[in-house]
């Protein structure tokens, strides 16, 4: 007994239960468990990625658009009208003589069914037109900047409001129409048109396409004697629609964070039970072959069975190495028995003496994890 224990402290051993077998879980039942845990793993992970999420489906918007203009006639000093200016009245003449500018007010209005982010560019310009008699053909005309392009933006609301006031200068116009009348000794019809080019666009960050123009226009006649400045204006009162787009929104980080982690844990189940299928197809494994040439080389020291001794009230100690349990053989002079636990995945080499078992349980995980030492 001397001479045994003196064996066992020299070697790198570690104590189990006495009464307790080491606990090894066969090639099928792990496979099943990593695609079960593969397949619990996506699918909580997709319910989480799913809650985290928010999707909104096409939507329909509505907006609309009004328009509005005023104008004051700003008179030139004279000995009839006391008053500065006369006000818009689509019923009223103005002497052509006697106005000195034509002071425009634009109003736009646009306004949309929910909070969006849209894009307003806008200029004014001016068109002085000479046309023979009918109106039918155009023997000059000439473009005037009233006022230079401008950028409204619209962000996260439902409607926007452009105003914009500009002087006519009646004068200089109407100068210009009766100097070509002069000049060529023709009949014409003069008009200066006023045109607000309202151009709307998406803004930042909105999920719908829109981009088009609107337009505002008055039309004020030269070299006449009298005009009717209200007769020809044109206004915007008009109602249209876009359509938003396929939406995906985070309305939760911390399920999205976790559901990222689930899916990722789930792949890793799936690499694992993909290598383990794929060792299916293997002609023999490593764990095999080092089986094989254990009981090949040890042929005469070892003795397989078929039947496990039963290992309770036994002093169970596992030892690391094969080689380990030969110095154990060559001190005690005892048969190594072999047992397959379950054939191509796990088997034990034991030597029983007395009430002692040392043990040596060699898997195939061993030779997954490159651990296994001969």
């Amino acid at each position: 007994m001397k001479k045994q224990n003196n064996v066992v402290k020299t070697l790198d051993v570690s104590k189990m239960s006495k009464t307790k077998i080491p606990l090894y879980v066969s090639f099928w039942p792990r496979l099943i468990l990593d695609v079960l845990l593969f397949l619990l793993l996506l699918i909580s992970g997709t319910f989480l990625l799913n809650n985290s999420l928010l999707f909104e489906n096409e939507e329909i918007v509505k907006y609309n658009e009004k328009s509005n203009l005023d104008y004051k006639v700003y008179l030139l000093k004279n000995d009839f009208y006391k008053q500065p200016y006369l006000e818009k009245d689509k019923n009223m003449l103005y002497v052509s003589s006697l106005i000195d500018k034509i002071e425009l007010d634009f109003d736009y209005e646009f306004t949309i069914d929910s909070n969006e982010s849209v894009d307003f560019d806008y200029s004014i310009i001016g068109k002085l037109e000479i046309k023979n008699k009918d109106n039918t053909r155009l023997y000059f005309e000439k473009t005037y900047t009233l006022l230079e392009d401008k950028h409204v933006s619209m962000k996260d609301a439902t409607s926007e409001s452009i105003t914009e006031k500009i002087n006519v200068d009646y004068q200089y116009y109407n100068d210009v129409a009766n100097s070509f009348i002069s000049s060529y000794g023709i009949d014409t019809n003069n008009t200066f048109k006023v045109y607000m080019l309202i151009k709307k666009s998406n803004g930042e960050g909105s999920d719908f396409k829109l981009d088009n123009s609107s337009v505002m226009n008055v039309s004020i006649p030269l070299s006449q004697r009298s005009i009717e400045i209200g007769l020809d204006y044109n206004d915007i009162n008009s109602s249209s629609s876009v359509i938003k787009d396929k939406k995906v929104s985070i309305s939760n980080i911390v399920k999205l964070l976790l559901s990222v982690i689930l899916i990722i844990l789930s792949l890793v189940m799936l690499v694992r039970a993909m290598r383990k299928m794929v060792l299916l197809h293997n002609k023999k494994s490593d764990y095999d072959k080092f089986i094989e040439k254990i009981l090949k080389e040890y042929d005469r020291l070892i003795a397989e069975t078929t039947t496990l001794m039963s290992f309770n009230e036994k002093e169970v100690i596992k030892v690391n190495k094969f080689t380990e349990l030969l110095d154990i053989h060559d001190n005690l002079q005892l048969p190594i028995m072999y047992y397959s636990v379950v054939k191509h995945h796990s088997a034990y080499f034991y030597i029983a003496h007395d009430k002692t078992i040392y043990l040596y349980n060699v898997k195939e995980t061993d030779f997954d994890d490159k651990k296994a030492k001969n």
